[in-house]
């Protein structure tokens, strides 16, 4: 709604008054604040309404400057960077990773014109185990030797799983294991799991292996799988892998592993 109002006052006829571009400029500045890192807002049709305000309030106070108008971004420590607008490049989208988080940064601008300035922080935070986790859940990769090319573009995720619970058995229960970035299942080794008695089935996707098990006991069962490098992603993340009930969702435990030969892991071996 608040999109409609900007272009309302935005096609004022003949042209908008200062008036109109004062109160439109107000407008810009709250539905920016709506706008997610990816530019996009809550949802596809409030985004095409969005950037199409937004761009008509763009051509109506575009103005050609020669000079600049300079962006500063520092920390409290040693970073810096500078970022120049002007009319050549305004439309061009400037970023820089922050290097040190948590950290205190402070911006400054200097020149004259509209630039828009966003920070934005991205994090996963896993749900928490309360009580009595109905599985024992351990996850391990092997090669625990990371020389040579190959030891760094394929692994093996190894899982042991019991149940905990109260009942002697379980119900049926889902292990789903998520891919690291950059790296996909092999299918031939995910195939063989089948071959287990308590293994019922399995399903792969590009990032999710689900292994289905008919039931668990207080028996651990141990399986494996292999994973290759499909694209080469720097900073890898740990990923996750659940074990649920499937009749009973909010019966679940959930453990992280990683590339045992990323750099990250590495260094924490180191």
């Amino acid at each position: 709604m608040t999109s409609y109002l900007l272009l309302a006052y935005l096609t004022a006829w003949p042209a908008p008054s200062s008036e109109d571009l004062s109160v439109a400029s107000r407008i810009v500045k709250w539905i920016i604040k709506q706008q997610n890192p990816n530019g996009g807002f809550s949802s596809t049709q409030d985004t095409v309404v969005a950037l199409q305000a937004l761009s008509k309030y763009g051509a109506a106070t575009f103005s050609k400057r020669e000079k600049a108008t300079v962006v500063t971004v520092k920390s409290s420590e040693t970073f810096f960077e500078e970022f120049q607008v002007r009319y050549t490049n305004c439309l061009l989208l400037q970023e820089v990773r922050l290097p040190e988080i948590p950290g205190e940064y402070s911006t400054t601008v200097s020149g004259s014109g509209c630039v828009y300035l966003q920070t934005s922080l991205r994090y996963n935070i896993l749900p928490k185990k309360e009580g009595k986790v109905p599985f024992i859940l351990k996850v391990d990769t092997l090669p625990k030797n990371c020389d040579g090319v190959r030891a760094h573009r394929k692994f093996q995720i190894h899982i042991n799983i019991s149940y905990t619970g109260e009942r002697p058995s379980s119900n049926m229960v889902i292990v789903d294991v998520k891919m690291v970035s950059g790296f996909i299942p092999m299918k031939s080794s995910v195939r063989k799991l089948q071959e287990k008695p308590q293994i019922q089935r399995t399903e792969v996707s590009t990032n999710h292996v689900l292994i289905y098990f008919e039931e668990l006991t207080n028996q651990i069962v141990s399986f494996s799988f292999s994973v290759e490098q499909d694209v080469q992603v720097d900073n890898l993340k740990p990923a996750t892998v659940k074990a649920y009930d499937y009749y009973e969702t909010g019966e679940f435990t959930i453990e992280e592993y990683r590339d045992p030969c990323s750099a990250e892991s590495e260094h924490r071996n180191a």
